[in-house]
């Protein structure tokens, strides 16, 4: 199983305080070398991840000066791993003078930083950190600490932890937004997701974000039991009173409990140190526990408007959807048919799960969509190794293929309907299949096979070692 440090940056890293670094020279460190006393839990040294900005002048990136001091005061407790962007994606700069920049910026730091040439890397990071362009910040353990960094001449408050929701919102009453009743946050369900929706009245953004939320809410606890007691909770940034309350009556329709206007410390807190928001809107999901399971909601919501795969955190099987038809044109994919039922649903997550997870762990794959080692674009091929049973030792493949998605079809969906008709499958349900556009062909569970576990994975054995009753498939089309 690859190790969370390869996962993250690859197999190597630049060492930016190399001798001859003055004349471009960077030395190449193997990753688990680099950060070999890094833990990703827990106490001990941290890993920090510096995005910073080539065509920003160290002039201008006061943070990058204050991370450096601060740096030299906790080390070795912190070990940092910068990923180096540019400011503007139309710059006119070629690739020797980025090139040039990247080196420019990197000489003579005393930590690591991702290869120029890895650009898959940098563009997963960026995206899974929601980095805001031009803002050069640093992450620990998942969540962005700039402001916290910032506010700390001395390094005293490292690793910079977020303070636990309950301490920030203890003795504060949420007050209900649509006449229920109100509620401190330890009366909330203590099985229940929330939902933190920072947001303002004078913000044109939010007023078009709002009525998305609520409908998206709304068909999430419809459509799934285990989702009905999810709760939205306003925070609002809005600069009066009366401004706040018009925030509030945007969320009415769903019940969102609100932190009150008057307590805005806790307001603040809510925002940068608990939670990492850096702007509006914006939505964060955690559980119960104040566990953060997706701090980018509001992109999320925007391809998964119906929510079908809420709350959208890192999982091994999702729902068919759209988006992931667009990924099925360029990687193969095991999907089971089922109705559109809560039962049903439950159903196919737990009989497709153990295989899925199986998949990515012997694959090393981050979470479903995510190739660490791709050279260029997630078109690449990897070269897997993969057994065709747990108990077999793995044996590499002598030709590589693409990466395998796992997905949930509910019938009744555009997105499984689409799909359903294009490679001509019946209305069958349940039904296991496994189709690869890439290759032309798919292979589909004998009709009245039970479906389960153990037998959805000797089917994906069969399928990833070609053993599996393959049949021709017409080519993938903007059809679907």
């Amino acid at each position: 199983m690859m190790d969370w440090r390869e996962k993250l940056f690859g197999r190597v890293l630049v060492k930016c305080s190399s001798p001859g670094t003055e004349n471009g020279n960077f030395e190449n460190v193997p990753t688990l070398e680099a950060l070999s006393d890094c833990i990703e839990e827990g106490d001990g040294v941290v890993c920090g991840i510096y995005f910073s900005f080539a065509n920003i002048s160290d002039e201008s990136d006061d943070f990058g000066v204050r991370l450096e001091e601060i740096y030299k005061k906790v080390h070795p407790k912190l070990k940092v791993v910068q990923v180096v962007l540019w400011a503007h994606v139309g710059t006119p700069e070629g690739l020797a003078e980025r090139e040039a920049g990247f080196r420019r910026s990197l000489t003579g730091k005393p930590w690591f930083a991702v290869p120029f040439r890895e650009v898959d890397i940098k563009r997963r990071l960026t995206q899974k950190y929601s980095i805001a362009v031009g803002v050069p910040t640093l992450i620990v353990r998942g969540r962005p600490v700039r402001d916290a960094l910032l506010s700390d001449a001395t390094g005293e408050r490292f690793p910079w932890p977020a303070p636990p929701l309950r301490e920030v919102l203890r003795g504060v009453t949420l007050q209900a937004s649509a006449g229920d009743a109100s509620a401190t946050y330890d009366d909330l369900p203590q099985d229940g997701v929330r939902l933190y929706y920072f947001a303002a009245h004078w913000c044109p953004p939010c007023r078009s974000f709002a009525p998305g939320l609520c409908a998206t809410l709304s068909a999430v606890r419809k459509r799934r039991a285990k989702y009905a007691a999810t709760q939205l909770i306003l925070v609002s940034s809005d600069r009066s009173e009366q401004s706040y309350q018009r925030t509030v009556q945007s969320v009415s329709s769903v019940g969102a409990l609100c932190v009150p206007w008057s307590a805005s410390e806790a307001r603040l807190a809510l925002m940068p140190a608990a939670l990492g928001v850096a702007g509006i809107p914006a939505l964060v999901i955690t559980d119960s526990n104040g566990k953060v399971l997706t701090a980018n909601g509001r992109n999320h919501l925007a391809i998964d408007p119906l929510g079908l795969n809420f709350p959208w955190a890192n999982r091994p099987v999702s729902v068919l959807t759209e988006q992931a038809l667009l990924k099925m044109a360029r990687h193969p994919a095991v999907v089971i048919f089922i109705d559109d039922e809560d039962s049903e649903i439950e159903f196919a997550e737990s009989v497709l799960t153990s295989s899925a997870s199986s998949y990515y762990e012997e694959c090393s794959i981050q979470f479903p969509g995510f190739c660490p080692y791709q050279n260029s674009s997630d078109d690449e091929s990897i070269d897997f190794d993969y057994p065709t049973s747990r108990s077999n030792p793995r044996h590499k493949k002598s030709k590589p293929f693409k990466h395998v998605m796992f997905y949930i079809g509910i019938d009744g969906t555009d997105s499984a309907d689409m799909l359903r008709e294009h490679i001509g499958l019946d209305d069958a349900v349940p039904l296991l299949t496994a189709i690869d556009f890439t290759k032309q062909r798919m292979v589909t569970m004998k009709y009245g096979d039970e479906i389960t576990t153990d037998s959805v994975q000797n089917f994906v054995d069969a399928y990833l070692s070609g053993n599996a009753d393959f049949k021709p498939l017409k080519p993938y089309s903007e059809k679907c």
